[in-house]
């Protein structure tokens, strides 16, 4: 099977690195990241230990005859990335988004031929780019794919018995819709906080009053998600994003990274996203809509500073 794994950033990277030792896979990222892995390999360090040397991008022309098309580039570029793909899309070509935010299944519908052939996924794992060719594996994770079609024909199980047979422990989930909604709500209770303040997850829980914001957030992103008749995993996610952040409590969230980086975040596919369907519901949502304003209040400033 041939795989292309589009915006191989950090987790990309550690996907796609696992699957070239058994996999004929095609990285696609920034243009220094993949130089040096076409020279030296790309390096995994911490949990997982490799030095792997996946294939990398150089032209369109590379994208012949790929049957799996791993979706890693920020929300905001999902539109960019499948305008590039599509005319090299078979009619068999999977494609699987491994994306934050809530809003890339939507877009990849609108430009693929076979709605059958979408799958989507969350995962877990901690991975942190060191430098050029060389990402750091900071924390194990779960990574969950599903069919986004109830007429999904086993592609999702297939990936996964690809992810799994290369050490990514990998399930199939039947709600996710659901599990996706889950992630995006563990991630609009902390990314913007700490993107907003500058502090490392940890920080959440110390001090009450950004606990307290944690919680009144996630509870409003419940309540969109309850009105949009979305069945979220039987679990307490208020206490499930505490515990992300308590275990990742030294690590900085990736939206308070692009925030350093003066990058663009991905607030609007989060918080801004859950905002939307909140106004679709009949659902206020005050503390999501404030804080996607000072996300995208101090991305604005950075921009003309």
């Amino acid at each position: 099977m041939k795989v292309l794994v589009f915006g191989a950033g950090s987790v990309g990277s550690f996907i796609g690195g696992l699957l070239s030792e058994r996999y004929d896979v095609t990285l696609l990222g920034r243009k220094h990241h993949m130089e040096a892995i076409e020279q030296n390999g790309l390096r995994i360090t911490g949990k997982t230990e490799k030095l792997v040397r996946p294939k990398v991008w150089h032209s369109l022309g590379d994208l012949a005859d790929i049957d799996l098309i791993i979706l890693t580039v920020k929300a905001y570029n999902t539109e960019t990335a499948m305008n590039d793909m599509v005319p090299y899309i078979r009619d068999d070509t999977l494609v699987l988004t491994l994306q934050n935010g809530l809003d890339n299944v939507e877009t990849i519908r609108r430009m693929m031929k076979k709605e059958g052939h979408i799958l989507a996924g969350i995962t877990s794992h901690g991975v942190m780019r060191a430098e050029d060719g060389h990402i750091h594996h900071a924390g194990f994770g779960e990574t969950v794919l599903g069919e986004t079609v109830p007429s999904g024909r086993g592609h999702a199980e297939k990936v996964s018995e690809m992810l799994n047979s290369v050490g990514v422990q990998t399930r199939v989930s039947q709600n996710i819709c659901g599990e996706m909604w889950a992630k995006a709500i563990v991630n609009a209770g902390i990314n913007p906080i700490t993107a907003i303040t500058g502090l490392r997850n940890g920080f959440l829980l110390k001090v009450p009053t950004l606990t307290a914001l944690l919680e009144r957030t996630c509870s409003e992103a419940i309540q969109v998600a309850q009105a949009a008749r979305i069945h979220l995993p039987p679990c307490n996610i208020i206490e499930k994003t505490k515990d992300v952040a308590r275990k990742t409590a030294e690590n900085k969230s990736s939206m308070l990274q692009d925030i350093e980086r003066g990058r663009r975040t991905e607030i609007c596919s989060i918080s801004g996203y859950i905002s939307e369907m909140g106004k679709r519901h009949g659902v206020d949502t005050p503390v999501n809509s404030t804080l996607t304003a000072l996300v995208k209040g101090i991305e604005e400033t950075a921009r003309i500073r």
